[in-house]
């Protein structure tokens, strides 16, 4: 018997329902190296396989809406919660995962100390000749919130430059961008830039995800979600970028 992703297996007559062995998770661009380290030690842990589905988080929760199948989900806890109340994901499945930091990204290799005062970023982003950032993802709005916060809209957006998921940080390495805005999990990702400063919290620009679960995930699935929340991952998801948090 084949058995597709997210889907039960039917019980055959007299017997008991075989568990599936190949899983299908939606995971945010913002942390897609990390996952794609910890996964195969998850897999060779359970003995699933894991189909990785990666997009930005605002695309995630359209795409399960759509009727995308998954069996697990991780995304912003406002998305999640939206899903959990419109029964296309189980509420008593979500947890917290982890939260990035908006960073700043620069050419070249680590040098001094990383900005995060909010008054010598503001002079950053102020002097810069070109920032690029993620239009469509989470970044790209926390980003343009801050900037209304600190009252730079007028100075600093205008020499802002939107563009597609995964590119800010890679333009910067390239030469094109002076600076780019990306979480800081895909700033340290990223060969030839680094990060230059780090949004503090008080802006509110950090980006929290959470894992849920499908309604009709099977039981085996819960293995998966203790795993990413579990403490044995603190240390390397923060030297990726991740810090835990509690969700609220």
């Amino acid at each position: 018997m084949v058995l597709n992703p997210g889907v039960r297996a039917p019980a055959p007559p007299g017997g008991t329902i075989r568990m599936p062995t190949v899983l299908r998770m939606f995971v945010p661009a913002a942390i897609r190296a990390v996952m794609a380290r910890i996964m195969p030690r998850v897999e060779a842990g359970t003995g699933l396989r894991i189909l990785q589905e990666v997009d930005l988080n605002p695309l995630i929760p359209k795409r399960i809406r759509a009727g995308e199948p998954y069996d697990i989900g991780l995304t912003n806890p406002p998305y999640a919660k939206a899903l959990i109340e419109d029964g296309f994901a189980d509420g008593s499945s979500h947890r917290a995962f982890g939260r990035v930091s908006l960073a700043v990204a620069g050419q070249g290799a680590a040098q001094g100390r990383i900005m995060t005062e909010a008054a010598e970023i503001a002079a950053l982003l102020r002097g810069a000749r070109g920032i690029a950032y993620t239009g469509p993802g989470t970044s790209g709005r926390s980003y343009l919130d801050a900037l209304e916060r600190m009252g730079l809209s007028g100075s600093v957006l205008p020499h802002s430059h939107a563009m597609d998921g995964g590119v800010p940080a890679a333009s910067v390495a390239h030469g094109d961008y002076e600076l780019a805005i990306a979480p800081l999990t895909t700033v340290l990702a990223t060969p030839g830039v680094v990060p230059v400063a780090v949004f503090p919290e008080s802006l509110g620009t950090h980006i929290d995800m959470s894992v849920f679960q499908s309604v009709a995930s099977p039981e085996i699935v819960a293995q998966v979600t203790d795993i990413l929340t579990g403490h044995a991952l603190d240390d390397e998801l923060a030297a990726a970028g991740i810090a835990r948090f509690d969700l609220s």
